[in-house]
């Protein structure tokens, strides 16, 4: 898929965003983003800065999160084809 140009707008913000993923793709991560650091400054976090570096740790927990659970389901599927 040839890359795609999306004007998005996160915290207030307006960004141009150049992405292999659709437009809608592109958008919805926007778009959480955005929800997310909005969220974050409403709780109390008065930059931009820190609301993003916030948000990326949060979303990069869940990551974490969701990979170790893939991994423990993978291990249980093995054990059980293996068993």
């Amino acid at each position: 898929m040839d890359n795609v140009t999306v004007n998005v707008q996160i915290a207030g913000l307006e960004y141009t965003l150049t992405s292999a993923g659709s437009p809608e793709q592109t958008q919805r991560i926007a778009a959480m983003v955005d929800r997310k650091m909005r969220e974050l400054m409403a709780s109390g976090i008065s930059s931009r800065e820190s609301a993003a570096i916030m948000a990326a740790l949060t979303y990069a927990q869940e990551v974490i999160r969701a990979e170790d659970d893939n991994t423990r389901l993978r291990r249980k599927l093995d054990e059980a084809a293996h068993a």
